[in-house]
């Protein structure tokens, strides 16, 4: 019998974590994936289209949908016996919305944003390689590009997204564009990781990134970091105009100094006490630089 050393033993007791571990219930997971079949473009299936959409076999497809429609969070037409998302569902990212705090403390700063600019202002999460919108207050101006709560974006075409990126290590930037699927929504959409890196460490000098038009055409948006105490990057205040009414030049001198203005006043909610000179930044991240960048 091969003797066993002490690094195998402290290899064997290492704790499995995430689905490996035991306390993961895998029937949730499935449910939970039932749920996110259904998007813009899946807004009513059969149930051998949610079992292909999920990967689940058709017998337990059909138990979770069952179990879903009978606790109201799905739909079915007795017709077609199609299935959709019912309004329950809305319960679920409420429920997020009403019990976020920072959401909850944010909001006021971004009430006198929209305020001071008359323009849509946002605030949004990191949450993997996309940008969620969390909170909203809408332009009295028609806008070209309208968003609602619970839109997800990819991060590295975002303004909001490369904010945070910009208040991250490099390494960690990288590697969430790495992870990232760059697709070029538009002419404009940048795709290559060194521009990438390039425009984060931009945004990491001016304080706030800006994207024209990546991800939707006729769409300017402006975007600064909130950070916690710890000065990681928590949100994003992002202000969003269309290229109608507004020039790269005036939103960067405009919009540019009331989007980091918010999202410092937000920091400051959080614990964090950002300064409002881009030093800051430059200490913080220094990338598609060859030499070391010395803080002002």
């Amino acid at each position: 019998m091969p003797d066993i050393t002490i690094a195998d033993a402290t290899v064997a007791r290492k704790p499995r974590t995430g689905r490996d571990s035991p306390l993961f219930v895998g029937s949730l997971e499935k449910g939970l994936r039932v749920l996110g079949a259904f998007d813009e473009t899946h807004r009513s299936l059969r149930l051998t289209e949610i079992a292909r959409e999920t990967g689940l076999n058709k017998s337990a497809a059909q138990r979770f949908t069952h179990t879903l429609h009978q606790l109201g969070y799905l739909r079915k037409d007795p017709k077609t016996k199609h299935y959709s998302l019912a309004p329950k569902v809305l319960e679920l990212g409420f429920a997020y919305l009403r019990t976020d705090a920072l959401v909850e403390r944010a909001t006021p700063f971004l009430m006198e944003a929209n305020r001071k600019c008359e323009e849509t202002v946002n605030l949004t999460e990191l949450d993997g390689t996309e940008v969620v919108y969390v909170a909203r207050v809408p332009s009295r101006h028609v806008i070209s590009v309208d968003v609602i709560l619970g839109t997800r974006l990819p991060a590295y075409c975002t303004a909001p997204g490369r904010a945070m990126m910009a208040a991250m290590p490099a390494d960690e930037a990288r590697a969430l564009l790495e992870a990232s699927d760059l697709t070029r929504y538009t002419p404009n959409t940048i795709t290559d990781i060194g521009l990438l890196m390039e425009e984060i460490a931009k945004a990491a000098v001016d304080g706030f990134a800006v994207t024209v038009e990546e991800h939707y055409a006729g769409d300017l948006s402006i975007a600064a970091p909130v950070l916690d105490f710890s000065g990681r990057p928590v949100a994003a205040v992002n202000i969003a105009v269309p290229t109608g009414r507004w020039t790269v030049d005036r939103i960067r001198r405009q919009l540019g100094p009331i989007a980091r203005q918010t999202a410092q006043d937000i920091s400051r909610t959080e614990g964090g006490q950002p300064g409002s000179e881009p030093a800051q930044f430059l200490r913080r991240i220094a990338v598609g630089r060859r030499a070391p960048i010395k803080a002002a």
